[in-house]
């Protein structure tokens, strides 16, 4: 995103104290950010129904029967596009995961410590990164057998360029296969069938949230897609 961009930021956090303490690390992180606050789910809702999101940070934990998980898949049940980043004191493996697949393009513990790992993980979401716990990016069963040698950012060196590109990079944000068809003028099949798989193969992964698994774990940030001025190649 442009950084002349003026942001605007849904914070969902139900406890007042800690909402603050994360709206003044989000306003440090990003100055011009517009953030619109929450407190539940169906304030939350509300909110992702009547404005137009950049950026979501979702907190896991809320009180009620609903959760931060519900209201991401809510977003993705509506077809809202917006950026979608799970916050939570929970590192559990199995969790990131499913906020993952559900749609999450990023997974932040809440640690406000001496490491400032949550500044650092707000530095990587809003220079576009995927930032995701330790716990989810050890080795485990689905950690590819991939001969690529990527260091950090360098996806040029992949070989994917032109539209590929632009669906690597939507999926990163958490989209699902139609809204990625209906941003690119393409049917979800072609999505599901040619553009996914061949990106599968490049990161030696067999889903999606292997791949953003890989995406984070090698540090790469996939570059927003550029306004088309002519035909654009298929591949």
């Amino acid at each position: 995103m442009n950084n002349q961009d003026l942001l605007k930021v849904l914070l969902l956090e139900d406890e007042g104290v800690q909402r603050a303490g994360i709206r003044a690390l989000i306003q440090m992180a990003a100055p011009r950010a517009q953030i619109h606050e929450a407190s539940s789910y169906e304030s939350a809702i509300s909110a992702i129904q009547n404005v137009s999101f950049d950026i979501a940070f979702l907190d896991y934990d809320l009180r009620g029967a609903a959760n931060g998980l519900d209201v991401l898949r809510k977003m993705r049940e509506l077809d809202i596009d917006t950026r979608a980043i799970m916050l939570s004191s929970y590192r559990d493996r199995e969790l990131v995961l499913a906020c993952i697949d559900a749609g999450a393009a990023g997974y932040i513990t809440k640690e406000m410590d001496a490491t400032n790992l949550f500044e650092r993980a707000l530095e990587t979401v809003f220079m576009g990164g995927v930032f995701l716990p330790a716990s989810a990016l050890g080795k485990g069963g689905h950690s590819p057998a991939s001969n690529v040698n990527v260091q950090g950012g360098d996806v040029d060196s992949l070989g994917i360029r032109g539209r590929r590109l632009e669906v690597l990079y939507y999926l990163c944000q958490g989209l699902p296969n139609k809204t990625i068809a209906r941003r690119m003028g393409v049917s979800e099949e072609t999505i599901r069938k040619d553009y996914n798989p061949a990106l599968f193969r490049v990161f030696g992964v067999a889903r999606r949230t292997e791949l953003i698994l890989e995406v984070s774990r090698r540090n790469i940030v996939v570059p927003a897609p550029r306004a088309p001025d002519g035909p654009q190649a298929e591949h």
